[in-house]
């Protein structure tokens, strides 16, 4: 393997980290191993396409079957810039209420974006070889961190030591290394998609073996899906779980997972009378509804280019929300539940708009492949994981600002560079 692939291993190893290992840099900034690897990945990648720029194969016919491909990908490459800009923007348009050292922070989260959508075009470039094994890899990494959340559940439930870090106790549930179930429950599900898809291409395939491996996996999946008690993460579930076998036209198999959704929610019925793990608890939706409450204020106030991405926690603390001795206390206070509120708050209605074309764009070129795309083949499967998986974290981004956490775009991105693949 050359560099850029080693770097990549790397880059999933450290994934399964998770939030375990994490340094400080001050004003609630903190750097994980993930991101020094991004960083180092990405760098490589520039170093090797400044150097092959001279080489440049010719233009393509404008008739090649890969005219399409090439509109696509450049459609995406708009998209993403265009959000930035417009993210760029509404930090300069509200710098006048931004400290240096707040600029600084907010413009380090906006390259942090930056850095995640990065690992699309590492990914889109990778050698056809390489490709393929990156579905491996990915499988691993996802088991790894199905193998961390278990050892966790059984042997240290409980947050409770790590309250004065920003972080909440969450007892009795299953939170991995993200240390925070809700977070993982969303990756959980992103992973037993990616399961499902190429579970579906072993078979076709007639790989029965790595069938069989990857059927252990996806019920181990399942389990932690249930164990973490989130009920964003079930939804999540159901609805990804939904559009993943409409595509591949599996609608029988619909039944079995509302059955058993009704067994887990029965199962669980007797324990319900801890708060952590009940279902229908009430005190996590009210701190939501208060979090939206807060956020359409701020929205209020600066409706067409927000308060600047991502200087929400200094906007509630401006805005009287949240007191200056309390602003770096908790992790949640640097933005929403809600993702979309989220993006509305930082950037306004320009930003969202841009954001939308942005999921829009990435839908769409999902479901070019797949309407192209043969069932034997992998884009095909990977065109299904992609459109699924992003139906059902949009979805889960309504309770959870999970479409802005580190490790869900860090997937996303991956598996939208393979299914977008030169």
């Amino acid at each position: 393997m050359g560099v850029l692939e080693v770097l990549f291993a790397i880059l999933m190893f450290t994934f399964t980290i998770g939030e375990v290992i994490r340094v400080n840099l001050g004003n609630s900034v903190f750097v994980k191993p993930v991101d020094l690897v991004a960083v180092i990945l990405i760098l490589a990648w520039l170093v090797k396409e400044i150097r092959h720029s001279g080489n440049q194969a010719s233009p393509k016919h404008p008739e090649s079957p890969n005219t399409k491909r090439d509109s696509g990908q450049a459609r995406m490459t708009s998209s993403i810039l265009l959000f930035v800009g417009v993210a760029l923007i509404s930090l300069f348009v509200n710098i006048k209420y931004l400290s240096n050292s707040e600029l600084i922070v907010s413009f380090s989260y906006l390259g942090r974006w930056v850095l995640y959508a990065g690992l699309y075009y590492v990914v889109r470039d990778f050698p056809f070889e390489f490709r393929k094994k990156i579905i491996f890899i990915l499988a691993i990494s996802g088991a790894l961190f199905v193998l961390f959340g278990l050892i966790q559940y059984f042997f240290y439930s409980n947050l409770r030591n790590l309250y004065y870090l920003g972080w909440d106790d969450h007892m009795h549930r299953l939170f991995s290394t993200f240390l925070d179930p809700n977070f993982a429950g969303s990756f959980f599900v992103l992973y037993f998609i990616f399961l499902c898809g190429i579970l579906l291409y072993f078979l076709k395939k007639g790989r029965k073996k790595l069938a069989i491996i990857t059927v252990l996996l996806l019920i181990t999946t399942l389990l932690c899906i249930f164990l973490t008690f989130s009920r964003s993460a079930l939804f999540m579930l159901v609805v990804s779980s939904f559009t993943f076998l409409i595509l591949v036209k599996r609608k029988k198999w619909i039944l079995g997972l509302v059955f058993v959704s009704l067994v887990y929610v029965l199962l669980s019925y007797k324990n319900f009378y801890i708060e952590n793990i009940n279902l229908f608890r009430v005190v996590s939706a009210e701190a939501r509804l208060d979090s939206a409450k807060n956020a359409i204020e701020i929205i209020k106030d600066s409706p067409f280019l927000g308060v600047g991405f991502n200087a929400y926690r200094y906007a509630k603390v401006r805005l009287g929300y949240l007191s200056q001795e309390n602003a770096f206390l908790s992790h949640a206070d640097a933005g929403t539940d809600n993702s979309f509120l989220f993006v509305l708050a930082t950037t306004g209605f320009i930003g969202l708009l841009s954001f939308l074309y942005l999921l829009f764009c990435v839908l769409r070129r999902a479901y070019a492949n797949y309407k192209l795309s043969k069932y034997s083949e992998i884009r095909y499967f990977m065109s299904v994981i992609v459109i699924a998986s992003f139906v059902g974290i949009i979805i889960d981004s309504f309770f959870i600002n999970s479409l802005f956490y580190t490790f869900n775009m860090i997937w996303l991105w991956i598996v939208v560079g393979l299914l977008d693949s030169r």
